[in-house]
Formats: structure tokens, sequence, C-alpha cells
């Protein structure tokens, strides 16, 4: 039995909580989202172990991960970097860090390359709208291109003087359903606090992710 802590109420939680409880009935999920209509709907599932609570998904994850508690996937549903929030909130928070821009290297990994408004990057190799349960196969089945690297392996092999990168990989749980370990995440946070040079946090999966950069802020 899996236990899954699901970030998100919206169309995207909903779908995890469908598809991974179909594959395991024995699953148990932990939904979270500050929406209690979202999370009404999860609720309303007919899924025997969801539980949900009202909370906003960063800040539950830096509390329930500092004391200790886990789960086998985390599952990120959230309109927001969770890597990224987490560490803000957690081994960053402060005021020694501040956001970077990413560097336009990691831009050229991608055909699309959005820039957000704190210099992160949203990278995708798909120029068309995904379907909610494309498999991630090693060619696209839209539009026969390879795929045979995915985007974290590229991310993490990213070479920039002085910045070194961390890479959070999104692994396939079920069609459409991408994950992480809390593990994972722990273990991210033990490396970015050691590094004195600037970071650039990234999650991915085959074809897209999110880039943000971090630097220590001078001291004056």
């Amino acid at each position: 039995m899996a236990r899954y802590l699901v970030l998100g109420a919206g169309k995207f939680g909903r779908l995890a909580l469908e598809r991974l409880g179909g594959e395991d009935g024995q699953a148990a999920f932990l939904v979270v989202d500050r929406n209690p209509e979202a999370l009404s709907q999860a609720r309303e599932l007919t899924l025997a172990r969801v539980e949900v609570l009202e909370a906003e998904a960063g800040a539950f994850l830096a509390v329930r991960l500092q004391q200790g508690e886990t789960w086998d996937w985390i599952i990120p549903a959230v309109p927001i970097h969770v890597a990224v929030s987490w560490l803000r909130l957690g081994p960053l928070a402060g005021a020694e860090w501040e956001a970077a821009e990413v560097p336009p290297e990691a831009a050229a990994l991608a055909p699309m390359a959005h820039r957000g408004r704190e210099g992160e990057l949203y990278l995708s190799r798909s120029l068309h709208l995904c379907s909610d349960d494309c498999a991630e196969p090693q060619v696209c089945p839209v539009t026969g291109e390879p795929r045979e690297v995915p985007l974290f392996e590229e991310l993490a092999a990213l070479k920039i003087p002085g910045y070194k990168i961390a890479v959070i990989a999104s692994r396939q749980l079920a069609p459409g359903v991408g994950g992480f370990s809390p593990e994972r995440l722990l273990a991210l946070g033990r490396d970015v606090t050691r590094w004195e040079v600037k970071i650039l946090v990234a999650t991915a999966c085959r074809c897209h992710g999110v880039v943000h950069g971090f630097k220590r802020r001078a001291r004056r």
C-alpha cells in the first residue's frame, strides 16, 4: 500500500486520485489545498482512503517534513514550483538568499522557454497542448519527435560557470501523473544549504520543467 501526498485538489489533483486509486485500491491519500470547495470535490470521489486538509501547500510541506512526517510519493498539482516554495519556507528561510535570474543557457534546452517575474524559466519541448494522460514515451505521440534523453537529465548535466544545479526528477506514477519522493526533497535541502555559489533549482519530467535561481544576498 502506497501513501501519497497530493498537493492540490483541482483538476490534476483529482486526476491523480482517480488514476492512482484505480491502480491500487489500498493506496492512501492526503490531499492538501487552501480551497475548501476543491477539497470537497476531491473528497466526493469514490475512494475510501482519502483525507483532505485545508492549508497552503508549501507551508504545509515545510512544517510536516520538518516534523519527520513522510509519504511514499509527493504529487505536486498546484500552480507553484513546490520544491522552491518548500526551500524558501524551510532550508533557505531567512534573509540570506534572494531570487536570481536563470541564465539563458537553460532556455536553450527546450523550444519553448517562458521567463517568469522572478527570472525563473518554464520549459517545454512541446509547442502543442499535451493530453492529460500522456505516458511520456520516448517518441512524442503527436509530432513523432524523439524524446530519448529526458529534460531532467539534460538539466542535471547543464554546466554554467558560477552556478550549481539541483534537479528534482518527476517520475511518472500513472498516465499524466508525476511525483517525487520526500527523501529527494530532503536531499535537495541538504545540498543547497552547503553551496556557496549561485543555485539553480529545477523540477522536470521528460518534456516539461521549471527552473528557479537563487543567490546569496550581498553582505553589508
